[in-house]
């Protein structure tokens, strides 16, 4: 009787110091609830105390649920490209990792950290405003002069053409269309001058200069700018309209002053002169605005679709708000500020650009791993991410007959010698997991078993926790 006393002393102790280290259980859960209980006025006392043998077994059986996935998963990593790491958490418990800590380009994963930056220094509930503006105001509807067309750094102004054209959906954004109403609605039936755009919020630097020029020709990101309709390409905004084929704008404010003005015309306005752009002399009146979605909304955007202007203007906002420096250096200095103050280790952290776009970007899975940490399963970073074979997003066609096919959520990332694929596995149990990992081919082209390998890595998380009941190893009643 003495051996089993001191067993049993000797197990309470180990489960004691195990939750000492902030290990989460459901232990811990269940003592809450009766700890709750026991205190409801008139509700029964708490039967269970927290050291006692029958808490136990949650204990001892949680570890072997670790070790069960740790076995899915370790021939999974092992017959990825050797540069491939991986880490898997629930909560604070880290369930498995395999080279957490290596620095690798991961794409537009990277976009979980500009989107934690930008939630940090401008707030969930922040907007961008357009302003349209003039000289003074209009008199019996008519603008003399010019009317000026301001950016304030919204990243989604788009037309109904433009968003016809999306290969995941249509997304959330501010209407070119509605601002052209909006103009209407003021009053508004003639500019003597011209519609001109100004984009000097933001720099005027319209790349990122280690970007390869084909990332702008090829469409993958549009000029960047503080005034940007469409992400900054030609495309028409009128339906049917014969505009050519659409290509990076020259002069982004202008174009976005040229897509003004042919819809202020085609809804009856005068416009006396060519659109252009410039910066708006001081004094000028407003004669409405336009204000964008919240960010939270924007976020989503850019997650949901994996967005590169969304991300880039959102990195120059950032700079603007944290050093009066509308610049992609200013606002990836700010990201990294962003990590540090969140105890997130930046060893071996490069950040050039918002978008992951630039293969000199460095992060580590830990990294993305303690950021999805950091934002939690809900919230606008979680509630951003697209969903494994959903309606929409860039995982709208993974995951397809996939028993993980809506339990995942996760940023995809893909560059031409990169996958990467982090965020959050429902799984069969109903627990949140949060995963991360990132493959780099070592020069070839990132392969359909490179994208199976993160399909399986989800599937072997859809069944944690995957360990034997605590009631079979629990101390039995007294017969």
């Amino acid at each position: 009787m003495n051996r089993l006393v001191v067993v049993a002393g000797g197990l309470l102790l180990a489960g004691a110091g195990f939750l000492a280290y902030g290990v989460h259980t459901e232990m811990d859960r269940s003592a809450a609830a009766e700890a709750s209980t026991a205190a409801e006025p008139g509700g029964p006392r708490a039967v269970t105390p927290v050291l006692s043998a029958r808490r136990v077994p949650a204990v001892l059986v949680r570890p072997q649920a670790a070790r069960r996935l740790s076995e899915q998963l370790a021939p999974l990593v092992a017959s990825a490209p050797a540069s491939t790491c991986l880490v898997v958490a629930d909560g604070p418990t880290q369930l498995f990792a395999a080279q957490p800590d290596a620095p690798m380009p991961a794409a537009s994963n990277q976009k979980l950290v500009t989107a934690l930056a930008a939630l940090d220094v401008l707030g969930p509930d922040a907007t961008f405003t357009t302003q349209l503006s003039a000289t003074a105001a209009p008199a019996a509807g008519v603008i003399n002069g010019d009317l000026w067309m301001i950016g304030g750094g919204d990243p989604v102004i788009d037309s109904d053409t433009y968003q016809s054209t999306l290969r995941y959906g249509k997304t959330p954004h501010t209407s070119i269309e509605a601002i052209a109403d909006k103009v209407v609605a003021a009053g508004v039936t003639q500019i003597t001058g011209s519609v001109k755009g100004d984009d000097s919020h933001f720099d005027a630097v319209r790349t990122v200069p280690s970007w390869p020029a084909r990332y702008v020709a090829q469409n993958q990101v549009g000029p960047l700018s503080a005034l940007s309709v469409n992400d900054a390409r030609t495309y028409s905004v009128i339906a049917g309209a014969q505009a050519g084929t659409p290509q990076p704008a020259a002069d982004p404010p202008e174009y976005a002053a040229e897509a003004l003005t042919q819809l202020l015309v085609a809804r009856g306005v005068v416009v006396g002169g060519p659109p252009g752009s410039g910066t708006a002399p001081a004094g000028v009146v407003p004669v409405t605005d336009m204000v964008s979605l919240p960010l939270t909304d924007i976020i989503k955007e850019m997650l949901t679709y994996s967005d590169n202007n969304t991300a880039e203007l959102l990195t120059k906002a950032v700079g603007l708000a944290a050093a009066k420096d509308g610049s992609t250096a200013a606002g990836v200095k700010e990201a990294e500020q962003v990590l540090i103050d969140k105890k997130i280790d930046t060893k071996d952290v490069v950040l050039l650009d918002g978008s992951g776009l630039d293969v000199g970007n460095r992060l580590t899975c830990r990294v993305l791993d303690d950021v999805l940490g950091t934002a939690g399963p809900s919230g606008p970073i979680a509630d951003g991410l697209p969903v494994a074979d959903g309606p929409d997003g860039t995982l709208r066609d993974r995951f397809t007959r996939s028993p993980a096919a809506g339990a995942v959520r996760a940023k995809t990332g893909t560059l031409k010698t990169v996958t990467a694929l982090s965020g959050w596995v429902k799984t069969t149990k109903g627990v949140d997991v949060r995963f991360s990992t990132i493959v780099n081919t070592g020069g070839r082209d990132v392969s359909g078993a490179d994208l199976a390998y993160e399909t399986k890595v989800a599937e072997a998380i859809m069944s944690y926790p995957d360990a034997i009941s605590p009631d079979a190893v629990g101390p039995k009643p007294a017969a």
